[in-house]
């Protein structure tokens, strides 16, 4: 598959934000969080097929492989000089639909989908209330407050299980500025100052995180005259909307919302899938499709952990830049020397 047509420099593109081959202790750190996220995995996976005999025979071969290929990278380190996160990543997911899990949290992304839709016209509402210099931030913490529905991270899995997570009451407690990384003041700046002609946006997970997170401030961009190109997950992975999954439920918003609904149609919206199955992304391996509807974009928006911290967060493009997440990772916030819940909004101008 192409590049992305967006990096500044190609050959020296390197996805991953650290190295586990270089870093002994992170390595350990990353087997531990592979092997306790394993178990809420299963349960999910034998979850999505009714917790039927035969699904819950193959979810525990999974586990079994899953853990053994674990231990056995993690004995024979040396062996393994190209091992990173991602790479974990795409081996697991490549075990899961050899025993027949296509897509373990398909029925928790469908309810999660039902379930905050019924908030945005609400918040959409709240939104535009705000005058122009606050709707700004207000759209930023909000990308933050939908980023906490992850069920890729333990203490978040923990959340969504022990009773679900309440768009309004994280969003009450996110914490102030200055965030651990932010460039907000310079982003708000230039939003103010004319904005952008066209917008890359790699959106992360289903739910709040897209729903309540993301749309709003796509739509916000759309509003003010950006062509947006929204890219998903060509295949599933976790609970990561997929492309399929984004286009229906685009089509739902836009049933109930002018501006989505006047996007969609004139085709200043547009989705495409990125080429990735992944919860974090290789810049260097997209889809024809987000190459060609990506060339001459002056704004790249990468939203999420996976995509925007543990990937990516060193690369450099050759338009302006958007890095937003929340941390909920000990292993990834220890590294780069933050903690639980800290937000990044880095932009990086190309001028």
């Amino acid at each position: 598959m192409p590049t992305f047509p967006l990096l500044s420099d190609p050959a020296t593109y390197r996805s991953h934000t650290f190295s586990l081959a270089d870093e002994p202790d992170m390595f350990a750190r990353w087997i531990d969080v592979l092997v306790t996220h394993a178990h809420s995995l299963v349960r999910h996976a034998v979850d999505s097929e009714d917790n039927s005999a035969e699904a819950v025979q193959r979810a525990g071969a999974f586990k079994n492989e899953w853990l053994a290929f674990l231990k056995q990278v993690h004995a024979n380190a040396a062996d393994y000089p190209d091992v990173s996160v991602l790479w974990f990543c795409r081996h697991r997911e490549r075990l899961l639909r050899a025993h027949g899990f296509a897509d373990p949290y398909a029925h928790i992304k469908r309810d999660e989908n039902e379930s905050v839709l019924k908030l945005l016209p609400d918040l959409l509402n709240e939104y535009d209330a705000l005058p122009e210099h606050e709707r700004c931030e207000a759209l930023i913490v909000g990308s933050f407050t939908g980023n906490i529905f992850d069920l890729g991270v333990e203490a978040t899995t923990e959340l969504f299980e022990k009773g679900g997570i309440d768009f309004h009451a994280v969003r009450d407690n996110i914490k102030p500025r200055p965030w651990f990384i932010d460039d907000f003041d310079a982003l708000r700046d230039r939003w103010l100052a004319g904005g952008w002609k066209h917008a890359v946006v790699f959106v992360d997970n289903s739910g709040a995180d897209v729903v309540l997170g993301m749309i709003p401030l796509i739509r916000e961009l759309l509003g003010r005259g950006t062509r947006v190109v929204v890219t998903g997950n060509s295949t599933p992975c976790l609970n990561d909307i997929t492309h399929q999954e984004l286009v229906a439920l685009i089509d739902r918003i836009a049933a109930f919302d002018p501006v989505i609904d006047a996007a969609n149609a004139d085709g200043s919206l547009s989705l495409v899938p990125s080429g990735n199955g992944l919860p974090l992304i290789d810049l260097s391996d997209v889809s024809e499709e987000l190459a060609a509807a990506a060339t001459g974009a002056d704004l790249v928006i990468l939203q999420g952990m996976g995509r925007a911290i543990e990937t990516n967060l060193e690369a450099k493009l050759s338009c302006d830049a958007l890095k937003l997440a929340m941390l909920k990772e000990p292993a990834v916030y220890d590294r780069i020397g933050g903690s639980m819940y800290d937000c990044v909004c880095r932009f990086e101008p190309s001028r």
